[in-house]
């Protein structure tokens, strides 16, 4: 089983406990090796296929495509980029990528194709250009630690939040589905989300699918004591 943050009462803020969390959590994810992680990573896509399988059969669409947000992988997160590209071949989906137009802003999402030419934006990561922005039905998050309840820890930007606020305020029912390794996973007193932070549907890690708060867990392993 892969090393996770063990409970423990906290004894600080909020904020300083996440502060506190991030380079723990980087470490045990970096600590994966380069097979363990292709390994997970493929995990990862596989069970992400069927999600999307699953949203597909059950979404009404009326004949247009439904819009997929993934992520483009920087430092040591899953890379799903192999599935992105096997996904623009289903006409029944559209591919998106976000895009940082303003800091402490929601993000933007850009159509993306496999030809779509693509540029370093904010932080170096590299983002579509020419194409226009789309609104996603389905948002994979990437994620760095995270609860059973779908409460996340990212990187302190504040992106993600702002921009499912912002979709959710729309009035969209986007699903948001965190990508993480399962060694992120965090024990419920770990980590006490602020009122702002936005729970995702769902977690998706090589150990399995763990339901956010509208659905039953079913089978998630404690994290390591």
């Amino acid at each position: 089983m892969a090393a996770r943050i063990a409970s423990g009462k906290p004894t600080k803020p909020r904020e300083a406990t996440a502060a506190a969390l991030r380079p723990r959590l980087r470490a045990l994810r970096a600590a994966m090796s380069a097979t363990e992680r292709a390994a997970a990573d493929a995990r990862i896509a596989g069970l992400l296929q069927g999600r999307i399988h699953d949203y597909l059969a059950a979404a009404p669409r009326g004949g247009r495509r439904v819009v997929l947000s993934a992520f483009w992988p920087i430092g040591d997160e899953p890379d799903l980029r192999p599935a992105l590209r096997a996904w623009a071949r289903d006409d029944r989906l559209e591919l998106a990528l976000p895009v940082i137009l303003t800091k402490a802003a929601p993000l933007e999402f850009r159509a993306w194709t496999p030809d779509t030419p693509m540029a370093p934006g904010a932080y170096g990561i590299p983002e579509p250009q020419s194409t226009g922005p789309r609104t996603p039905d389905i948002v994979l998050v990437p994620t760095l630690g995270y609860t059973v309840d779908g409460d996340r820890i990212g990187y302190g930007g504040g992106y993600y939040d702002r921009t499912l606020a912002a979709l959710r305020q729309g009035g969209h029912e986007t699903l948001a589905l965190g990508i993480a390794y399962a060694c992120g996973r965090l024990a419920p007193d770990v980590h006490v989300p602020e009122p702002h932070d936005m729970r995702l549907d769902a977690i998706i890690t090589e150990e399995g699918c763990i339901p956010g708060p509208h659905t039953t867990d079913q089978g998630a392993r404690p994290a390591t004591p």
